[in-house]
């Protein structure tokens, strides 16, 4: 135990190392070729240019950690894993340079979720009995699956629109899940999660409003896919785990991951309901709301960020219950951001307001008209305010000539 988790610390620590040092030089090569990420007045919300390419520098701090820690705990799925990694980086990295279209994108990451669930034998077994289903049919979970993969993935994509808000959410759910897999004895997948951790950490750093670098579609791709692999191996290893094993495991890991998918699924619901096709980017995600009530980009992150941390707790102590119950408190808690969202701005706005009402007199500061209204007897034409002027006067002449 102590010797795998020497490893599982080395590739936290080897992930930041290695990230913290390429991102910077990232930083330098992009602005130099002018490869970054132009403002716009629709849908992107910074002001100036920023380099997008921080995924290359996640992909980096990942291969490399990786790479070196998981030598002796490399599992079956691991080489196809790393195929389809490639495949989501080139796709990501053209379409951060370039642009690609759409359509082609989304083969790219059919082509990867294929791999990995038909070749790398990792997929979802079953739903924990919500919706009646406990267990597919193997090629209608393998199916559900890829789908499963690809919503996922984008749903990482869609919420990289704040500083700092993809990769905090990221990092605490491969926080969630790497503990997980470390408690119940599977080294493999935690060397996977700590170091994609300690990379994001460090990528964190130049991430945060104002932020230096963005993840770009290259690093969010590889992180919705890296979490989606890892939730489902979470579903197959949990009658084999011991001290950790859940009821409802399937639940658990949507719960982690609830802020990015909740709000997709939302989204997708409003275009559909409105007549429009659910893969046109709109303004109607979570941050453009809360943009709109006057939150910061850090207000943002601290809020979603508890709700996540909030869902997770919470999600830890009634993963017992009946999976339709559990479901429904869940995603109830989640949709709770919009009224705390409105309730918080409303009492903030409050406080500024009486905040700029509460204020004090200070004589010393006040033009002369307010110093005669201030005395009862100066209204009366005796000239008490003008006869204290003259004494300061005549003192301070006196002072002068001694």
């Amino acid at each position: 135990m102590i010797k795998e988790l020497v490893f599982v610390v080395l590739s936290l620590i080897i992930g930041f190392i290695v990230s913290f040092i390429a991102i910077p030089v990232i930083i330098r090569i992009s602005r130099y070729k002018g490869l970054t990420d132009k403002p716009d007045e629709k849908r992107k919300i910074h002001k100036k240019s920023i380099p997008n390419l921080g995924g290359v520098g996640v992909f980096c701090g990942f291969a490399v950690s990786c790479g070196i820690a998981i030598n002796n705990y490399i599992p079956e799925y691991f080489t196809v894993m790393t195929a389809s990694l490639i495949i989501l980086f080139f796709i990501g990295i053209k379409d951060d340079i370039l642009v690609i279209d759409w359509k082609k994108k989304l083969a790219g990451q059919i082509i990867a979720a294929g791999l990995i669930v038909f070749i790398g034998g990792v997929y979802i077994p079953g739903l924990d009995g919500l919706f009646s289903i406990n267990s597919f049919p193997h090629y209608t979970g393998m199916l559900f699956s890829v789908f499963t993969i690809i919503i996922i993935t984008n749903a990482f994509n869609l919420i990289d629109g704040v500083d700092g808000l993809a990769g905090t959410l990221s990092v605490i759910a491969c926080s969630v899940f790497g503990v997980w897999f470390l408690i119940g004895g599977h080294f493999s997948e935690a060397i996977i999660l700590f170091s994609l951790t300690g990379t994001l950490a460090a990528f964190l750093f130049f991430n945060f409003e104002p932020a230096k670098i963005f993840l770009g579609d290259t690093g969010a791709l590889m992180i919705g896919f890296i979490l989606s692999v890892s939730a489902f191996r979470l579903m197959q290893l949990n009658n084999n785990t011991e001290h950790v094993s859940l009821a409802s495991p399937a639940i658990f890991t949507f719960s982690v991951m609830i802020i990015p998918l909740l709000d997709t699924l939302r989204v997708i619901i409003i275009r559909i309901v409105r007549g429009r096709s659910p893969l046109k980017p709109d303004s109607n995600h979570v941050h453009h709301f809360l943009i709109e009530k006057g939150f910061r980009h850090r207000d943002i992150v601290i809020l979603l960020t508890s709700f996540s941390l909030l869902i997770t707790f919470l999600s830890v102590v009634i993963n017992s219950w009946e999976p339709h119950l559990y479901i429904s408190v869940v995603m109830l808690t989640g949709l709770a951001i919009f009224p705390a969202a409105g309730g918080i701005m409303l009492i903030l706005k409050s406080h500024r307001v009486k905040k700029s009402t509460n204020f004090t007199f200070d004589p010393k500061n006040a033009p002369e008209f307010l110093l005669w209204a201030e005395n009862p007897d100066s209204g009366n034409g005796n000239g008490n305010h003008l006869k204290r002027k003259e004494t300061a006067s005549k003192e301070s002449v006196e002072t002068d000539y001694d």
